[in-house]
């Protein structure tokens, strides 16, 4: 472990030409003391490094010291880098790993080709989460990967959308990130089943051993579930009127798909313009009209009229007490 550690020493101060010890422990996620340590074995082994004292000083390398790992050029170093931008991907603890391969892979770059992981992050930031959505924590998530990559099966406690618990067996077939929300694709006995990581209360990787069809194709699978999951998803469809203030804002609320709608949709002599939408079910269609206040008018259908108007005129006596 030394060994690597040395070595990752020695490419950091290759590559960033110089560096502070408290900068190269977080770096490394050890103690500036092992860095001190690391650093006079660098000079026993003959390796050229020195400190520069005072203010914006650290170690560095003598300039004409340069060891050869690999050569790739620019963009092939642009699109590695673009592997340690933060994501869903960290989750599986693999960071330090992804940062040490990639340093060592781009340490013979000289400098007009050479663009470092803090040139990049300056200029590329990748939020997987979705607006309004917190991340969720996910403490089985190496297990469950360790399972798919040994092709071992799962003993797990799942939790239901409803709040009950049961237990299961299962076969992992691979993890897919959504948004930075984790599933498990996997075989059960009733079939191909997804499951959402963060709901898996226990989880056990048993020593039995399963076969993985030679011709499943994760990518496939996943784009064809979620094809069939929306096709499966309640369908509650309603007719708007939209007042004139809230159409150049109202993608923003119910999603850019809206916007041709609006478009198609021809002005009254007031500025209204009618519409027709789906929402999940009535609840969801509840909480946006009245969200949109008084710029909005519910045509169709009947009970969401009966039903805003019965939520808005409780909200109205709950306030005046």
């Amino acid at each position: 472990m030394r060994a690597d550690r040395l070595l990752s020493l020695m490419m950091l101060l290759q590559t960033r030409r110089q560096m502070t010890a408290e900068e190269l422990a977080d770096e490394l996620e050890v103690s500036k003391r092992t860095i001190y340590r690391d650093i006079d074995a660098l000079s026993v082994a003959g390796v050229p490094v020195y400190a520069n004292g005072g203010p914006g000083g650290g170690y560095a390398l003598l300039d004409s010291y340069r060891t050869t790992l690999t050569g790739l050029n620019k963009d092939e170093i642009r699109a590695l880098f673009m592997l340690t931008i933060p994501g869903p991907i960290s989750d599986l603890g693999v960071n330090q790993q992804l940062k040490a391969a990639i340093l060592k892979l781009t340490s013979s770059f000289t400098d007009d080709h050479y663009e470092h992981a803090d040139y990049l992050r300056q200029r590329l930031h990748l939020d997987a989460t979705s607006w309004f959505q917190t991340d969720e924590p996910v403490p089985h998530l190496k297990t469950v990967q360790e399972a798919a990559w040994q092709d071992r099966q799962l003993v797990l406690s799942y939790r239901r959308r409803n709040g009950t618990v049961s237990e299961r067996t299962i076969s992992p077939y691979g993890l897919v990130a959504k948004a930075s929300i984790w599933y498990l694709v996997a075989a059960a006995d009733q079939g191909m089943r997804v499951y959402r990581v963060s709901r898996i209360e226990a989880v056990q990787m048993s020593q039995t051993h399963f076969a993985r069809p030679q011709d499943f194709d994760l990518a496939k699978f996943w784009t064809d579930w979620v094809i069939g999951y929306k096709a499966s998803l309640p369908k509650y469809p309603v007719t708007l009127r939209i007042g004139p203030d809230l159409i150049p804002v109202l993608p923003y609320i119910l999603g850019e798909g809206i916007r041709s709608v609006i478009e198609q949709a021809q002005p009254d002599s007031e500025g209204w313009r009618v519409v027709d939408h789906t929402f999940e079910r009535i609840e969801e269609a509840q909480t946006y009209v009245l969200g949109m206040g008084a710029s909005v008018d519910v045509i169709a259908p009947e009970e969401l009229r009966i039903s805003v108007l019965k939520l808005a005129t409780d909200v109205v006596a709950h306030y005046s007490r």
